[in-house]
């Protein structure tokens, strides 16, 4: 390796450099502790899992200044509905019940980053 890296690089000290870079990488590589791996759950269908989130503010049209932002999490269809950026809870389940639920269904899980 040490070959490799001086075909474009030098400086003074440059093998210590390395390897001592090379015996922290490695210290640190086996210090990681590793996890128990959890696999996803697999979706039945569209519409079942729906991420929801709020781009805004942004220049104000027709009175709103923001835009609500509802994801299939399968097909990764997207739903774009207008509205102010202090929307409450409340407005965006009444933005999800006329305007999404018509066309599709009640979604089984709804992640957000808003407070619950």
């Amino acid at each position: 390796m040490l070959e490799l890296i001086k075909q474009n690089y030098w400086w003074p000290e440059i093998k210590e450099d390395i390897k001592k870079y090379i015996q922290e990488c490695f210290k640190y590589q086996h210090q990681k502790k590793v996890g128990e791996l959890h696999p996803l759950e697999i979706l039945q269908g569209p519409w079942q899992e729906v991420s929801i989130n709020i781009i805004g503010p942004l220049l104000k049209s027709n009175g709103k200044d923001a835009i609500v932002v509802i994801v299939d999490k399968v097909t990764k269809m997207v739903r774009l509905k207008t509205t102010m950026t202090n929307v409450s809870l409340e407005e965006i389940a009444r933005i999800y019940r006329n305007k999404i639920w018509k066309l599709h269904e009640i979604p089984k899980k709804i992640l957000s980053d808003r407070e619950p």
